[in-house]
């Protein structure tokens, strides 16, 4: 990958084309294509040679590489030792996963009793609201596991954190959270779930069933009422059996239900993988990475979810021995689905882009390369490791580039 410059502005209003790449638009895929991007929006997507090239554009040689959107990820709780429930941390956990192709994501906080929770929602609002130094990945809401859990199925979550549904209480979360608060996991069978999921409904936030020992039933009630998302299937919640199919079976055999999956070879086996993508179809599932404050880092220790949670041997579990989220990035997720799990790559890539896009309702503008959509560009190679990353036109990362294109050029961004 090389660039040649002509008379490029500066990089927030830069006029680039890339060219000669692979395009994964996450819609289609277009062979030899080019992309024009013009500041922070995308100008034309299509075939290198039907795009005029324009005389003053940077042009990028993507000979061999694969473009795609930039990631969108709605559930991660931190990342690069960075934790989103700590004040003053959001930009330093939304960079770090901007440097491996997430360009947009969703904060995602665990349960904690009500006043807290709302201290927390406010501080994150207020951080979303702040000003920042592009380019930073672009925070599209916020996400509450919880507090409405299931202490059965409470995984890593401390049980004393868990809070009985209570419909009285949404209001006030949504209130501290500033009109910022996008989704938020519940356990549907619970009593009061029912109540809560109306009002969330009427707040236009997306409830989603999760940590849930739902009967299959139930669940198919829970999504009758208006649940239409799943957080991180068959992770704490109640699993199959075949007399009692449960909430898991529920979910995937309802269509209109889409399905959070953690690829990282420890929440699911790499056929489970497979066998959701077989039943759910390419529309119905959505890669997140579930992200812990240490995602990046090899060892170490942090507190969630009220218990001390230790990083090792490439997984993050508490002092019982329960997974507590990942270490992944959503690239890597990306990556893993494709080459582990024999899911088709423009598959997996609608998975980490367009589906979340869609389920948060900003489709229009991420998760896909078309004309007017934002610039938020991730280049790979044919392994699928990153080679580049922008964010709303600006380059936020140049990771790899080959040797070939080192000599032929200066590194983009």
């Amino acid at each position: 990958m090389s660039t040649a410059s002509g008379g490029a502005q500066r990089d927030g209003g830069a006029l680039r084309v890339f060219r000669h790449g692979t395009i994964c638009t996450a819609e289609r895929e277009i062979i030899d294509g080019a992309l024009v991007t013009r500041g922070p929006r995308i100008e034309t997507v299509g075939k290198a040679s039907d795009v005029a090239v324009p005389a003053d554009a940077e042009v990028i040689d993507c000979r061999g590489m694969i473009l795609i959107p930039g990631l969108v990820d709605l559930h991660l709780h931190g990342g690069g030792g960075f934790d989103f429930a700590a004040p003053g941390e959001l930009d330093g956990a939304a960079r770090f996963h901007g440097m491996h192709g997430t360009t947009s994501l969703v904060p995602t906080l665990g349960p904690d009793t009500v006043p807290v929770l709302t201290d927390k929602l406010a501080a994150l609002a207020a951080s979303c609201r702040g000003g920042h130094a592009d380019p930073r990945p672009e925070i599209l809401g916020l996400n509450l596991e919880g507090p409405f859990l299931n202490p059965t199925r409470g995984g890593a979550f401390e049980a004393a954190a868990l809070v009985a549904p209570d419909a009285s209480l949404i209001a006030p979360l949504c209130d501290a959270a500033e009109g910022t608060l996008r989704l938020m996991t519940l356990a549907p069978e619970l009593p009061g779930a029912h109540a809560c999921i109306v009002a969330l409904l009427a707040q236009g936030i997306v409830p989603a069933l999760g940590h849930s020992d739902a009967r299959y039933e139930e669940a198919k009630a829970a999504f009758g009422a208006g649940v239409r998302h799943v957080t991180h299937l068959f992770n704490a919640m109640r699993g199959v059996h075949h007399r009692e199919p449960g909430c898991a079976a529920a979910a995937l055999l309802h269509r209109a239900v889409s399905v959070e999956v953690i690829a990282d070879g420890h929440h699911l086996h790499d056929a489970t993988l497979e066998m959701i993508y077989r039943l759910k179809g390419v529309e119905g599932m959505i890669l997140v990475s579930d992200a812990v404050p240490l995602a990046g880092s090899p060892h170490g220790s942090f507190i969630m979810g009220g218990e001390r949670v230790h990083v090792q041997a490439g997984k993050a579990t508490n002092e019982s021995g329960r997974l507590a989220g990942s270490l992944l990035t959503l690239a890597a997720a990306l990556r893993r689905a494709v080459q582990r799990a024999a899911i088709p790559f423009a598959a997996a890539v609608r998975m980490a882009t367009l589906n979340p896009a869609r389920l948060l309702g900003v489709s229009q503008r991420k998760g896909v390369l078309r004309a007017g959509a934002d610039a938020d560009v991730v280049i790979m190679n044919t392994s699928l490791d990153l080679q580049a990353v922008y964010i709303g036109g600006r380059a936020a990362a140049s990771l790899t580039v080959g040797a070939d294109a080192a000599k032929k050029g200066r590194q983009t961004g």
